[in-house]
C-alpha cells in the first residue's frame, strides 16, 4: 500500500516537472491551436496502436500495418468516387481479410509473428503499387473529406474516432469474455488451451483486431490528406509498437491495456510535437523515439525477470 502511495506521488511530481519544463522549452505548446493539431496527429497512430494492443496482449506481433494503412487508402480514395459507404466498407473488409490471413499463418501454420507478418508487409505494398500503378491517388469526392477534416465542439474528427475506438477496445478487453480470453492466451497459451479456450480462433481475432484498426486509419488519413500513396505507410508499424510498448503493454503478452497506450500515444506525440517547437530535425525526433522504446523494452525485460 505505502509503494503504491510513493508511485503515484512519484508520478504526479514527475508530471508537474514535465508541465513546467514544457512551458520553458516550447511556450506555444499549449495553444489551442497547437494541442488540436496535436490530437489530430497521433490519432492515426492512436488508432493502429489500439488493435495492436489487442494483439500484443494476446501474444501476437503484427509488422504488416504499415503496409495495410498504404493500401486501404488508396481503396478508400478509389472508391470514393463511388460512394462514401464504399470509401469506408471495402477497405475496412480488406483490413478483416488481411487480419484473417496474418492469424491463420501464425496459428495455424506456426509461422513466426515476425516473418509471417513481414512477409505479408511485402505482399500488401506491392498490391498497393500494382492497383494505383505507383502514382498518388486524389480524391474527387468532396463528401469523403469530413470524415478526417470535420470537427465536433473544436475537437477534430479523427480523435474522436481514436478516443471513440479506444473506449471501445477498452470495454472489449476488460468486460467481455473474448477480452479476458485475449489475456489468458497471452499469458499462457498452453494452459489456456487445457483451459478449454480456442487459442487458435482467438489469435485469428487479435490480429483481425489488428488488421481493421490499421484499414480504418488508413481511411481516416486519407479522408483528412484528400490523397493518398502507395508508400504512405511506412513507419507506421514502428510508431504503434513503440507507443504500446512505451504506455506499460508487455511486449511477450499477456498484461497492458488501452488506457496504458493512450498514454504511449500521447507521450510520443508530445515528445515529436516539442521537437519540431524547439526547430529539431526530423533524424532528432527518430532517435529520441528509437531511445524511448529501447528503454521500455529494457524495463519491461527487466521487470518481467524480476517477477519470475
Amino acid at each position: 500500500m505505502q509503494e503504491g502511495k510513493k508511485a503515484r506521488r512519484i508520478a504526479v511530481l514527475v508530471v508537474i516537472i514535465g508541465l513546467v519544463v514544457i512551458k520553458l522549452i516550447a511556450p506555444s505548446f499549449f495553444g489551442i491551436g497547437n494541442l488540436t493539431n496535436l490530437l489530430r496527429q497521433v490519432s492515426i497512430n492512436g488508432i493502429i496502436a489500439c488493435g495492436m494492443t489487442i494483439l500484443i496482449i494476446s501474444g501476437g506481433f503484427d509488422l504488416s500495418v504499415g503496409a495495410m494503412l498504404a493500401f486501404s487508402g488508396v481503396l478508400a480514395i478509389h472508391f470514393a468516387q463511388q460512394g462514401l459507404i464504399l470509401a469506408i466498407l471495402v477497405p475496412l473488409s480488406i483490413g478483416v481479410l488481411g487480419g484473417c490471413v496474418n492469424g491463420i499463418l501464425v496459428s495455424w501454420f506456426s509461422i513466426n509473428p515476425l516473418i509471417g507478418t513481414l512477409g505479408f508487409r511485402y505482399l500488401l505494398y506491392a498490391a498497393a503499387n500494382l492497383f494505383t500503378a505507383g502514382f498518388i491517388q486524389y480524391n474527387q469526392n468532396p463528401d469523403f473529406l469530413p470524415l478526417g477534416r470535420s470537427h465536433l465542439f473544436g475537437v477534430p474528427a479523427p480523435g474522436i474516432i481514436f478516443l471513440g475506438l479506444a473506449l471501445l477496445s477498452h470495454f472489449v478487453l476488460h468486460y467481455t469474455r473474448l477480452g479476458l480470453s485475449f489475456f489468458a492466451v497471452g499469458s499462457n497459451e498452453r494452459a489456456a488451451y487445457f483451459s478449454g479456450l480456442p487459442t487458435r480462433r482467438i489469435r485469428v481475432l487479435g490480429y483481425i483486431a489488428s488488421g481493421l484498426c490499421a484499414a480504418l486509419a488508413g481511411v481516416v488519413l486519407a479522408s483528412r490528406l484528400g490523397v493518398a500513396a502507395p508508400d504512405a505507410g511506412e513507419g507506421y508499424e514502428l510508431e504503434a509498437i513503440a507507443a504500446v510498448v512505451v504506455g506499460g503493454t508487455s511486449l511477450f503478452g499477456g498484461s497492458g491495456g488501452i488506457g496504458k497506450t493512450i498514454l504511449g500515444v500521447g507521450l510520443l506525440g508530445i515528445l515529436s510535437n516539442l521537437l519540431v517547437l524547439a526547430g529539431q530535425s526530423y533524424e532528432t525526433q527518430r532517435i529520441a523515439t528509437g531511445t524511448i522504446i529501447v528503454l521500455a523494452v529494457a524495463v519491461d525485460v527487466h521487470l518481467r525477470k524480476k517477477a519470475a
